[in-house]
């Protein structure tokens, strides 16, 4: 009996760690957050019809939210936008569609009775192509209200808070890329609600021992400009002259849409466990961020590899990189931020970058890459109209330094 049990020791602990599964820790930060599951309304998804003026409205696709549309009096019409629930981040997604039995001109009104107007409304009339609508047909009120002057027709008019980026549109956008032999693409598990996580993996066939960049996006489903400077950041990585070294010393991991059910549920800000995943980064309380750590985890134990930096694309008010402070913090790579962030400034005509640096605070993925990683953490945050000429222009050149950088100090 003892000879056995010596031996199935010395079977279990000649089992590879990376063979076995591996769980992210948790870590306490100074500002903790309650991310326990909250309950969430969801919107009844409808055709909403004005008989006496003939004109129409629905909610009924992915990505859409409108909580009421009604004619308030003559051409004037009101569509109400609610959250999924609150207290709730000042970030009021809205996407429906428009269409009327004859053309005719009205007023449409965009009440939020619990926050304000934010996004200047986007207009396409089929799903893919989108532009802001003009200004001088629409303007922000006071109270929180705003007001766009449009035509509309039996043609139907897409109307949203950006452009529409939902689950199946990402998906199909990951499978493009993965035509690129560089480019693997599948699935770590499953959203509360049963969406697939997506997962891409950038190497050029071997991964072992190979320091690892990781890439987060759509934590909040209204941040399209954040996910855009994403999708150029990627694109460059395969056609920049740099890439063939890069990848051989370097491997990239990426989760393009880390709340699917956010963001086909057309919420403002929150999961459908009704909280903000990026807050959810100590004790993955809920299942997004639970797979998704254990997987970066596995991923880099598996290769016997480092996770030296991550970066987390997001959108805000204007274009800010949210860092860790240069004293007090020694990453695993402590001579690249100040490297790459002048790269970029410099390549960029009369361009001034603004960066943001703070310490360790609430349990976002920020201070998660460099608390389970000692990787550079950096908070990449696109403004919500940035023009979309210059989102592709400062992601892609944000990947040239970034390649170029590395690879100057691993030649």
């Amino acid at each position: 009996m003892y000879r056995l049990f010596n031996l199935l020791l010395a079977l279990a602990l000649s089992v590879p760690l990376y063979a076995q599964k591996l769980q992210a820790t948790t870590y306490d930060f100074p500002d903790p957050v309650d991310t326990k599951t909250r309950e969430i309304s969801y919107q009844v998804k409808k055709v909403f019809v004005d008989t006496v003026g003939g004109v129409s409205a629905t909610n009924d696709f992915p990505a859409a939210r409108l909580n009421d549309f009604q004619l308030v009096h003559g051409n004037l019409y009101a569509a109400t936008i609610e959250p999924e629930n609150t207290p709730i981040n000042y970030s009021p997604w809205y996407a429906f569609k428009i269409w009327s039995a004859e053309k005719k001109n009205i007023w449409l009104q965009f009440v939020y009775p619990h926050a304000g107007h934010r996004y200047i409304p986007k207009l396409s009339y089929d799903g893919e192509h989108w532009q802001p609508v003009e200004l001088t047909r629409f303007t922000f009120l006071k109270g929180g209200y705003a007001v766009m002057n449009i035509e509309v027709s039996p043609d139907t008019l897409w109307i949203a808070a950006q452009e529409i980026m939902d689950a199946q549109r990402i998906g199909a956008w990951c499978e493009g890329l993965a035509k690129d032999e560089r480019v693997t693409f599948s699935t770590v598990g499953k959203s509360k609600l049963g969406r697939d996580l997506f997962f891409m993996d950038f190497n050029n066939g071997k991964t072992k021992k190979k320091d690892i960049i990781v890439i987060f996006s759509r934590q909040h489903p209204p941040e399209v400009t954040g996910f855009k400077a994403m999708q150029a950041f990627l694109d460059e990585l395969l056609v920049n002259s740099r890439s063939e070294a890069f990848f051989k010393q370097y491997r990239v991991v990426v989760y393009p849409l880390l709340n699917p059910d956010g963001v086909d549920l057309g919420h403002w800000r929150h999961s459908a466990g009704g909280i903000d995943l990026n807050r959810d980064w100590a004790y993955y309380n809920q299942p997004e961020t639970r797979q998704v750590a254990d997987h970066v985890v596995n991923t880099a134990a598996a290769a016997n590899a480092r996770v030296i930096l991550g970066i987390d694309f997001h959108s805000t008010q204007k274009d800010v990189f949210y860092t860790l402070p240069d004293s007090g913090y020694v990453s695993a790579i402590p001579w690249f931020k100040q490297a790459w962030l002048a790269g970029i400034e410099n390549s960029i005509a009369d361009y001034a970058l603004n960066e943001s640096p703070s310490g360790i605070g609430q349990p976002v993925t920020k201070g998660w890459f460099y608390t389970q990683f000692k990787a550079e953490g950096v908070t990449y945050e696109v403004g919500d109209e940035t023009p979309r000429d210059f989102i592709e222009l400062k992601g892609r050149v944000a990947a040239r330094q970034m390649m170029k950088v590395l690879l100057g100090h691993n030649p």
